[in-house]
């Protein structure tokens, strides 16, 4: 959103340069909790460690040329050269995950996107015991976003900050201007590349195959033509079969290097304020108020089925994670394509694109790093199966003013009309009202 708050002066970092003909030291390495001892984790898990979870599916089908564990695979590499190179204390790998997406194929697991958040949630919680503040899943999946973010968010309220690997967007970086397939994101000519370089004896190219429809929406693959989702008798979904090692090898370095940047930048980041009851396990899945803990009232308003009041009730949740990590691709992405931001002085934002492109320029700014920004819906109305008005209130806090001091929260009510476009429901119309606290 944005907020009367005057830019502050650019001060540049200083960086210290080792002198010449000076030793370079050697990269510290990681430790798997795995392979230690409970008093040696005592003395690795402290407040400044970093935690790292892996997290990649250990069963999900990636067409006939690929493993089921390739997810997992990916994500095991990944882990080895990060721990390789960098301090993090690296727990055990979590196999299962939120993957609807390719539930039709044999072999395929999926958990529930409550089950998934928790999953995290809980592991996190376990290891912050001992000390730890900083945690970092290291993310090779797509759809599991829509878990991880709500998770921060529910973190955040204990003062632990949790960031993971936006798998996707790494992915269309690292490859723009080197893949040749038409479309597609699923065991397609990047992942296959990938997997050409990591384990080639897991790849049997005689049997990869073209498979690519245009598909709108969050993707779900269907075996069936008419079925309910985007056709894919194969379970891929773009062109393997010009995948290549050399490519993979462009694609998994790009990832590695940002991987170990998203590590630095949370060693440093400043840890959330807790705002949960302390001594008790904090119900909150955002940093300021309840939203998807909250079960539907027994009469959930109008038209709402209890699904849709909890998916539109998870949209304050999503805000308020991808505010957190700074992630404006996600926030914007809660918009539709034609959605719009009306702000108190007459200024409108249209479309998810330039509400993306305006948020990376806002979190730029050094006043609003480190800030947080809640949304939470206390009042939903369905006025159709796939049309709602959702009226709530919003927080914004840990703001910096023009001299770098902590300025006032910002708060009052908000209203969004919400659209639901296949599973997920997207933002069309969004106004708010404002007032320092």
């Amino acid at each position: 959103m944005r907020c009367p708050i005057a830019a502050l002066a650019f001060v540049p970092a200083l960086f210290l340069a080792a002198a010449p003909g000076q030793p370079q030291s050697t990269p510290a390495k990681g430790q798997r909790l795995a392979d230690i001892s409970w008093p040696d984790a005592e003395r690795l898990l402290t407040p400044d460690a970093v935690v790292v979870i892996p997290l990649g599916a250990g069963s999900k089908e990636h067409g006939p040329h690929l493993t089921l564990g390739n997810d997992l695979k990916l994500a095991e590499y990944l882990t080895n050269r990060l721990v390789d190179s960098s301090p993090v204390i690296v727990a055990p790998a979590v196999p299962y995950h939120y993957y609807p997406a390719f539930v039709e194929y044999p072999g395929s697991t999926s958990l529930t996107i409550d089950t998934a958040r928790e999953h995290i949630v809980e592991v996190a919680r376990s290891l912050a015991r001992y000390g730890p503040r900083r945690f970092y899943v290291l993310n090779t999946g797509i759809s599991t976003l829509r878990a991880l973010e709500p998770a921060a968010a529910a973190l955040a309220a204990d003062g632990i900050l949790l960031r993971f690997t936006a798998f996707g967007d790494r992915l269309d970086r690292a490859s723009r201007g080197i893949r040749e397939q038409a479309g597609g994101t699923h065991a397609d000519e990047v992942e296959t590349s990938m997997m050409l370089f990591i384990d080639p004896s897991s790849v049997d190219m005689s049997k990869a195959v073209k498979d690519y429809r245009p598909s709108s929406g969050a993707l779900r693959l269907t075996r069936t033509p008419d079925g309910n989702g985007t056709f894919s008798p194969s379970g891929i979904w773009g062109d393997p079969t010009l995948a290549t090692r050399d490519k993979g090898h462009t694609f998994v370095e790009a990832l590695v290097a940002g991987i170990s940047e998203d590590i630095q930048s949370l060693r440093k980041a400043p840890l959330p304020a807790k705002t949960s009851t302390s001594g008790a396990p904090p119900p909150s899945a955002q940093p300021v108020t309840v939203a998807t803990a909250v079960q539907p009232p027994p009469t959930v308003g109008d038209r709402c089925t209890p699904a849709s009041w909890r998916s539109i009730m998870a949209i304050g949740d999503t805000f308020a994670a991808a505010w957190a990590n700074a992630n404006a691709e996600r926030l914007g992405g809660l918009w539709s394509e034609a959605g719009n931001i009306i702000h108190t002085d007459g200024t409108v934002e249209r479309g998810s694109k330039q509400i993306t492109q305006n948020r990376i320029i806002l979190f730029n700014r050094p006043e609003y790093r480190g800030s947080r920004h809640s949304l939470q819906f206390t009042l939903i109305r369905c006025l159709a199966e796939d049309i709602a008005v959702a009226d709530g209130k919003w927080e914004m806090r840990s703001l910096r003013d023009a001299r770098g001091q902590p300025a006032p929260a910002i708060q009052w009510q908000a209203t969004a009309v919400v659209k639901r476009s296949g599973e997920s429901w997207y933002i069309e119309a969004y106004r708010y009202t404002v007032t320092l606290k």
